[in-house]
């Protein structure tokens, strides 16, 4: 069984990210919920507008300025995408955490309660060193950059009516509000991505005990719980693939567009270290999509695998029906994928980085 603190604490971060949601599209009860919504993603629109109008003013023999301008664009478009996936999306985001509670704090079978808990206290860790190092990182990172926009007197948007210094400070307020609206979807998606890896991991774990052929220990239902919970956790991950496919598509496209553009800036630059960080951080964000599709797939892949390893000899007539029937479903592996096309794995990963080393040369040769 699930011991108290552990899930108290786990209480905490579900509880820290439903309010994070409601403070990303203003639901604090002074408006209604759909002009929450339009607000946040209007702000969003005014950031992109004030940047691209600033971008459009520079001189094209200002490579330096120009290329921050359009990579800044780039960046405020692929956050547009996130928050509208969070607005869009915030009912079913909501549903799919008080799932995840259900489930792990669930204690309807014996024979599963000890594997659940040993699955809810790895992910538990798992989770709040995500969101220690990783959301930290983030903040780190735009702080930083803001700080290094005021201190050289770098100017990326332009309010006409407004003084030079006005815009640079106004510039500092709007980016350092980045830190929430950035962070906040990538936590929404690293958390639940975590879990349904730990979830999966968990199922493998609860195929092995059909190792045990002592009716007594597992009883004759057992097959048919691990058939309803296979079809309940791929029904749960139809709707969070569903919820992201279309986000980290564009994530991923505008991600490697900005990346192209840093990495035209280090070469141009070589001695501005904010160049690196940016690139870094990008490229960090994409590694962690693909190294979730990469975990998922292998953890479904395991399923048919470890179906098959039993002890399906032992069974009664209903019992192997149930377990060719799930053999069957889980002889496709499924993982997360952009826009429901393009599966996300390591593999996608070094086809992204080998294109921007490659369209970075190209570029580079032009000027």
């Amino acid at each position: 069984m699930v011991n108290l603190q552990a899930k108290e604490k786990f209480l905490k971060i579900t509880k820290f990210i439903y309010f994070s949601i409601r403070l990303v599209t203003f639901d604090c009860g002074f408006i209604s919920k759909n002009a929450g919504k339009f607000l946040s993603l209007f702000y969003i629109f005014i950031n992109i507008y004030l940047t691209f109008e600033k971008t459009s003013l520079v001189e094209q023999e200002n490579i330096f300025e120009l290329c921050l301008g359009m990579c800044t664009t780039i960046g405020l478009g692929s956050i547009f995408t996130k928050v509208c996936t969070v607005c869009f999306y915030e009912k079913k985001i909501v549903e799919l955490f008080k799932w995840i509670e259900d489930f792990y704090l669930e204690n309807s079978e014996p024979n599963l309660t000890k594997l659940r808990a040993e699955s809810f206290n790895r992910t538990l860790w798992i989770l709040k060193l995500f969101l220690k190092f990783y959301i930290t990182s983030i903040a780190l990172v735009i702080t930083y950059v803001n700080f290094f926009y005021l201190i050289n007197d770098i100017q990326v948007i332009n309010i006409p009516w407004m003084s030079k210094t006005t815009n640079v400070y106004l510039q500092l307020v709007f980016y350092s509000s980045y830190i929430l609206v950035y962070g906040i979807p990538i936590m929404c998606f690293g958390c639940m991505g975590i879990i349904f890896i730990g979830i999966l991991k968990f199922y493998n774990e609860s195929i092995a005990l059909l190792e045990k052929s002592e009716e007594d220990i597992l009883g004759d239902g057992f097959i048919l719980i691990l058939y309803k919970l296979h079809c309940e956790i791929y029904g749960k991950f139809c709707i969070y693939e569903s919820i992201f496919a279309f986000s980290v598509f564009f994530d991923l496209f505008f991600n490697t567009t900005s990346m192209i553009g840093i990495m035209l800036l280090t070469r141009l630059y070589p001695d501005i270290s904010i160049f690196y960080i940016i690139f870094i951080t990008l490229a960090s964000q994409i590694l962690i999509y693909c190294i979730f599709g990469q975990l998922i797939f292998t953890e479904t892949e395991k399923i048919s695998d470890n179906l098959y390893l039993t002890k399906w000899y032992d069974l009664n007539r209903e019992d192997k029906r149930t377990l060719l029937l799930m053999m069957m479903m889980s002889s496709r592996p499924f993982g997360l994928k952009a826009a429901g096309m393009y599966n996300i794995n390591i593999v996608l990963f070094v086809q992204i980085m080998k294109l921007i080393f490659s369209y970075c040369a190209i570029l580079y040769t032009f000027l």
